[in-house]
């Protein structure tokens, strides 16, 4: 009875295991240096900015309204904490990385203020 019971269990797992979709694996660290994977994520149109070496921070320029920054990705280093990722940036303050390095680029976007 305990071996019926053991099986029925295992192939009820199976069955919901084939029937669940399977999990995206999270992005890796390159997909999210490139404005398309932004843009994809909904936050408007991105630009990308290549900065010279020795550059510590980055400062936004003003836009116009109904623009609103979106976001602001901080480039510096490499793996997993590579990019500070700022949601509605202000323009006029610079913004450093969380470990104070230089920063390689800076990925920003754009898009329409919802009213």
């Amino acid at each position: 009875m305990k071996k019926m019971l053991a099986a029925t269990a295992v192939a009820a797992f199976a069955v919901l295991g084939i029937a669940t979709p399977a999990q995206a694996a999270p992005p890796d660290n390159a997909a999210q240096n490139t404005e398309a994977y932004w843009e994809a994520m909904g936050y408007g149109d991105c630009t990308k900015v290549e900065l010279p070496d020795g550059v510590g921070s980055y400062t936004l320029d003003p836009i116009a309204p109904p623009s609103i920054y979106t976001l602001l990705v901080l480039k510096s280093g490499s793996g997993a904490s590579a990019n500070d990722v700022i949601m509605y940036p202000w323009s006029g303050m610079a913004y450093m990385h969380s470990t104070s390095k230089d920063l390689s680029h800076i990925i920003y976007c754009v898009a329409m203020q919802q009213s």
